[in-house]
């Protein structure tokens, strides 16, 4: 197995703007994630921000989760990575997410898409301590996986990301195994064929 994602604690970035604990990354000139790709309210925020309700302290007993951490506020703010798999590559995703705990009442969700193709959607309460996600899917070539907010409410609401993992496990085609199998007979004949 290998792992496809770069960057997933988000510990590599550059805090442009005017705040020194958080920026947004289509709004402040210099705030850059990464290996990752940005729209929209995307907001790189320091776990101990306090403007943002220190995100480090939803800790449920998750730690190691790092610096820094991704917020998703309003709808349609992204997050994205080109991933370079194979057809019929089985893809083991996980993350943790949380909720901006100094804001109103009520959820911020998103959707994670791989290609385009949502492969779910999950949302965060307000305070909604970290809690990890996983998702399983087959890629059908190279593609972006993406994290894309669907505000329900308030603007402000905030899905806090982190800690993204993905493995790739190839899984030979049919055609693959089926020439395998031709091939390993054919060895198997000649043997016989040579001790007869």
């Amino acid at each position: 197995m290998t792992s496809v994602v770069k960057n997933g604690g988000f510990e590599t970035q550059t805090m442009g703007g005017p705040n020194g604990d958080y920026c947004y990354t289509s709004l402040h000139a210099g705030c850059t994630l990464a290996d990752w790709n940005t729209s929209g309210y995307a907001v790189v925020i320091g776990a101990n921000s306090g403007p943002w309700g220190s995100p480090s302290s939803l800790v449920n007993g998750q730690s190691g989760l790092g610096n820094f951490v991704v917020g998703l506020q309003m709808d349609g703010a992204t997050l994205s990575q080109n991933l370079t798999l194979d057809a019929g590559t089985q893809v083991a995703l996980s993350w943790f997410d949380a909720g901006r705990s100094n804001w109103s009442s009520g959820v911020q969700t998103y959707d994670v898409l791989f290609a385009g193709t949502i492969l779910g959607s999950f949302s965060t309460e307000v305070g909604q301590e970290w809690s990890q996600r996983n998702l399983d899917f087959t890629a059908s070539g190279s593609g972006a996986l993406e994290f894309r907010s669907r505000n329900l409410g308030n603007y402000d609401r905030t899905s806090f990301i982190n800690g993204v993992q993905a493995t790739a496990t190839h899984v030979p085609e049919p055609q693959s195994l089926a020439l395998t199998l031709v091939a390993l007979m054919a060895v198997g004949l000649v043997r016989r064929r040579r001790s007869a």
